[in-house]
This record gives structure tokens, sequence and C-alpha cells, in this order.
């Protein structure tokens, strides 16, 4: 998987952003939207969070943000915190890409 960074001199905020190679490009006709619905189910929340709330109260007290969107060929998800604070929104994002409900 290839890692992009695109480093910004005096930031004092940090988006990780995350592509997933999906999207209504590689859908059938009846798969018509299902890479649109999973974006949204990966915010349902995880094991260790369980639930859309305990997500964003995890990101606010971080004073971050977070969202995804689809395209034809990708989808995205990303969190953007203070710098001081990406390995905390790292670990939230990595549990919603792999323990989504």
């Amino acid at each position: 998987m290839p890692l992009i960074l695109a480093p910004v001199v005096g930031a004092k905020t940090v988006t990780a952003l995350v592509m997933v190679k999906t999207g209504s490009k590689y859908e059938t006709a009846k798969e018509s939207g299902l890479s649109h619905f999973l974006e949204h189910m990966f915010f349902k929340g995880t094991e260790r969070r369980p639930s859309t709330l305990t997500i964003s109260a995890e990101l606010d007290v971080l004073g971050g943000e977070y969202n995804a969107f689809t395209s034809k060929e990708y989808t995205g998800y990303y969190v953007k915190v203070a710098a001081g604070k990406l390995g905390m929104a790292l670990d939230i994002l990595g549990d919603m890409l792999t323990g989504s409900k």
C-alpha cells in the first residue's frame, strides 16, 4: 500500500486519509450503491467504540473532525486533528477500518 506524505511547514493540523479502491466503477448493476452504503456503515461503531456517538465523542475530545466520500473509483475516509493528536486519531481511524460492525 503506498504511503504519501505532503508536509506543510508550520501546519498545526494533520489529516490522515485512507483511500480504498472501491466505487461505482467496480459495482455490477445488482451491487449499485453498495460502496456508498458501506461508507456510511463505517461510522456505525466497532467492538471498542460501539456507536457513532462513541466515535464522535472520542474525536471531539481531540478537537478533531472526520468524514468520508465515495467516488467512481475510490472511497476515502479521513480524520483531521491537531498535529500532536495524530496517534490517537490513527487508532480511531484504524479501528473503524478494521473493526466496523
